[in-house]
């Protein structure tokens, strides 16, 4: 298993955001998981200052994949749009190294009104399958994320029959959102080829994994990626309890800590 940890670009200009970004660096984390959305508003000298940042930890996964301004689903889904930047963000993320791709944007995948759950789930699917497109041409995988404040793909079971015959784009969990919808995890074992990556966080507010943390929260998340046989990356996604540099360290490197024993 590789263990990884989400974070936002703040870690560039914020001095707090920074020690997060070398306390994960320095805790022994495999990758940092980015916003890819955020990446691609950086213009060319800030695209460089983050290369040279990711040379202490890579960059393997990114979350947050649609800029906001794009339109991808309803009667004004801009596909020309999408197609562009497809075209100029997977092949910088095969350059960067990065394997995994998110696709959440629950606000931007919400079933507007006036339109009907069918209507959108056909554009998500148009969407997708262009989607698998590009990851196959640059070798990605992306990740449909079930999410609990969306009204579209809400369950492990639902992004796998979204994504079914696909092979570049795949489904996830998120161990929060799966708490929150209640998420019977029998649909991962009736589908267990599409898991390509997990978030996790203590789902009582949403915190990065603690020693404090009740145990038995995670119990059936991690009984089932055992189950299934899962051994590629987790981020983890969650809120620190830490509010100053200070104490940073020793939260991050305890959060990695739970998470090699809950998955030994």
């Amino acid at each position: 298993m590789r263990f990884g940890y989400c974070m936002n670009l703040d870690f560039m200009k914020d001095d707090f955001a920074k020690s997060v970004f070398d306390s994960v660096a320095k805790a022994g984390f495999d990758y940092v998981e980015l916003s890819l959305s955020a990446i691609s508003e950086l213009p060319e000298a800030g695209l460089l200052a983050l290369k040279e940042q990711l040379k202490a930890i890579p960059c393997k996964a990114c979350n947050l994949f649609f800029p906001q301004s794009l339109t991808i689903v309803g009667e004004n889904m801009d596909m020309a749009g999408i197609r562009a930047y497809l075209g100029n963000m997977l092949p910088l993320m095969a350059d960067m190294g990065v394997e995994t791709l998110v696709f959440g944007n629950g606000g931007a995948r919400q079933i507007p009104p006036g339109a009907t759950a069918e209507a959108i789930l056909q554009d998500l699917r148009t969407l997708v399958e262009v989607m698998d497109e590009y990851a196959g041409k640059h070798g990605v995988v992306i990740c449909v994320e079930p999410l609990s404040d969306t009204n579209t793909i809400t369950t492990y079971g639902e992004a796998a029959r979204l994504t079914a015959g696909l092979k570049n784009v795949a489904a996830m969990v998120d161990s929060f959102h799966a708490a929150v919808v209640k998420q019977d995890y029998n649909e991962v074992l009736e589908a267990p080829d599409k898991l390509k990556h997990l978030h996790t966080a203590y789902p009582l507010g949403r915190y990065v994994p603690s020693p404090q943390d009740h145990m038995w929260q995670y119990a059936s998340f991690v009984n089932t990626v055992k189950q299934v046989g899962y051994h590629d990356k987790i981020s983890i996604e969650g809120h620190l309890r830490a509010n100053c540099a200070a104490d940073v360290y020793q939260e991050i490197a305890n959060a990695l800590q739970v998470l090699k024993n809950l998955f030994a």
